[in-house]
């Protein structure tokens, strides 16, 4: 674990001139999209509101110097009818209407801003593909990006804020000109001073998250385990909650420190400078309050002139305050338009591709393939071709490159070299929403939609076209789900996680076929299976694999298994082994060979005569 020593000197974060107006262009642009409105209302009410103290001096200084003179000279009280009828006024408009509707619009558009932004960023990521979003460096970008998007609605406040007090400066100032024009350059050199210390420890506790990305997203994998009800059967039988509870202790107690460190320091430096500011404030109140006692104004324009010189002082100031702001956030939000600006790592296709009808010819042509930042070579002149309609298995050893092989198909990573042509056209130029559409594939870390219903996590497999319930059940069937899933209490509206009222866990083996009975309701013209079975028994494997063969009767289907059970009735065997094919053949024409695969064919099965003989 780092120590506190290792907190260097942080250089502060620098960005473009052009890359701020452009941080500040989208989030406009951003808001304005969904509620342009709204957005303009609340720039008007703060504005008033911003204002507001200048208009209830002036009309202060009137009641006061009103009174003053009835109190000295005698009078009677309906002479302040006037007045206190101002002041009504001025409370119903500023303290009613200005400060509801204010309110009513921050409220609106953080409410439906909070929802647009989650979806904004949900639509992007799925844009960029699974490959970009394996990258470390993408990772971090997107954790920062996720941490610091709902703080677009700051800056919009802050900009609005600012714009605001810009006019409350300039209308101060206007005051100052006439009574204390000497005061105006002391009191700009003065925040400007108050504003470097300022700027500088914003961007130094800033830079210290930057720079601690990484390592706060480990330790939060750390409170995610330890949070993670299904996890916590595992960790707590291992012992191993205290392992993970001292590694994320540990990183916070080094993190916090530096944190606070950065807090202390700038803290007792705004101290002596808002010393310094009070002071030259007090001069102001000397020279106002001298003038009244030597009768050159009144008791009221005294009290004006005073709030005026804090007006103009605390407007500057929070002008500053909004560029900071501003810096310190643009800052951040850069990884959010850096996030916004990254492109597929795997580029879109320009060829259109309708629903196949009939099954797809896949040819692996010289494919060579090595994963982003890594120099090893999973495949190297991988060549052979999987026939329209053919049903094919792949085996092989952990690590031979069964699963790169899927995602490469998938189009989820594109090949280092050489080709993968569909129906004789380069995998690359097909348009990937067309070719997904055309493509089912069951991973093996497959998907369990716990917070819906069994229908829907079905359903999904093509919810493009209407729900068939008919469909549905046959899918159901097919996967050997049916028969369970009419136990369950809803049936196939049954919530399928225990954190929802109502909802249950179904066994790892149940999520599975049920992940399945999605599989076969998509019924894609190119099907793949990835290890679709390795949490499901050995009966219900063979009764899938049974239906898998029947229901597929008219498409492309790969499949990739370690049981060899399940891969004896493939048209054609391929066998891997360290990125290349070792042999291939029927499962008969193999044995014959008596190869790699006969040989871990012999070792299986013996396993599994042990494993019934005990």
């Amino acid at each position: 674990m780092a120590n506190q020593k290792d907190i260097n000197p942080v250089k502060q974060e620098k960005i473009t001139q052009k890359e701020f107006f452009e941080i500040i262009l989208w989030t406009l642009k951003t808001y304005f999209r969904f509620a342009p409105f709204k957005l303009i209302l609340m720039f008007l009410m703060q504005v008033l509101a911003e204002v507001r103290p200048i208009i209830y001096a002036a009309l202060f200084a009137k009641v006061l110097d009103e009174l003053i003179r009835l109190t000295t000279n005698g009078g009677n009280i309906s002479e302040m009818y006037p007045y206190l009828i101002a002041l009504f006024l001025y409370w119903i408009i500023f303290d009613g209407f200005v400060h509801s509707i204010q309110i009513y619009a921050r409220r609106s558009i953080r409410m439906i801003m909070r929802s647009e932004l989650e979806r904004i960023m949900y639509t992007h990521l799925h844009s960029l593909g699974v490959q970009t979003l394996e990258d470390p460096e993408v990772n971090n970008i997107v954790q920062r990006a996720n941490q610091w998007i709902y703080s677009t609605f700051d800056i919009i406040l802050e900009l609005v804020t600012g714009f605001a007090q810009i006019i409350r400066a300039i209308t101060a100032g206007v005051v100052l000109v006439a009574f204390l024009p000497m005061f105006i350059p002391i009191l700009i050199v003065l925040t400007l001073i108050k504003f470097v210390p300022d700027r500088y420890y914003t961007n130094k506790d800033f830079r210290f998250q930057v720079d601690n990305s990484e390592k706060r997203r480990m330790a939060g994998n750390y409170s995610g385990w330890l949070t993670n009800p299904n996890a916590l059967q595992e960790i707590g039988l291992t012992g191993a909650y205290g392992y993970f509870d001292r590694k994320f202790k540990e990183f916070y107690a080094w993190y916090n420190k530096g944190i606070l460190q950065i807090i202390r320091d700038r803290e007792l430096v705004g101290f002596f400078l808002n010393l310094l500011d009070s002071l030259v404030s007090i001069g102001a109140y000397v020279v106002v309050i001298g003038q009244a006692i030597a009768g050159a104004i009144t008791v009221g324009t005294a009290t004006f002139q005073i709030r005026a010189v804090d007006s103009f002082s605390s407007a500057l100031m929070r002008v500053l305050g909004t560029i900071s702001f501003l810096n310190e956030y643009s800052v951040k939000m850069i990884d959010v338009v850096k996030l916004f600006k990254l492109k597929r790592a795997v580029a879109d296709g320009h060829i259109a591709l309708p629903r196949l009808s009939e099954p797809p010819e896949i040819e692996f042509r010289n494919v060579s393939f090595s994963y982003p930042h890594s120099k090893k070579k999973i495949f190297n002149n991988l060549s052979f071709t999987i026939k329209a309609g053919e049903k094919i298995a792949i085996v092989g050893h952990n690590g031979a490159g069964k699963t790169t092989l899927v995602k490469l198909l998938a189009r989820i990573y594109q090949v280092s070299s050489g080709e993968i042509l569909v129906n004789g056209m380069n995998i690359n130029d097909l348009t990937i929403d067309d070719w997904h559409k055309n493509v089912g594939i069951l991973f093996q870390d497959f998907n369990s939609y716990g917070h819906m219903t069994v229908r829907e996590n079905i359903y999904i497999g093509r919810s493009v076209k209407e729900l068939n319930e008919e469909k549905i059940v046959e899918a159901a069937r097919s996967a050997d789900a049916h028969d369970f899933i009419m136990e369950f209490q809803k049936q196939y509206d049954q919530i399928l996680s225990e954190r929802f009222e109502g909802g249950i866990r179904p066994s790892g083996g149940q999520q599975q076929k049920i992940a399945i009975a999605r599989f076969f309701y998509r019924d894609a013209a190119l099907a793949v299976f990835d290890e679709p079975t390795a949490a499901i028994d050995a009966v219900s494997e063979y009764n899938i694999f049974t239906r898998i063969y029947d229901f597929f009767k008219n498409k492309t289907v790969v499949i990739i298994s370690h049981r060899f059970s399940t891969v004896r009735r493939a048209d054609r065997i391929i066998v891997l082994e360290k990125g290349k094919i070792a042999e291939q053949g029927t499962h008969g024409e193999l044995l014959a060979k008596d190869g790699v695969y006969a040989k871990a064919f012999k070792l299986q099965a013996e396993g599994y005569k042990e494993e019934s003989g005990s």
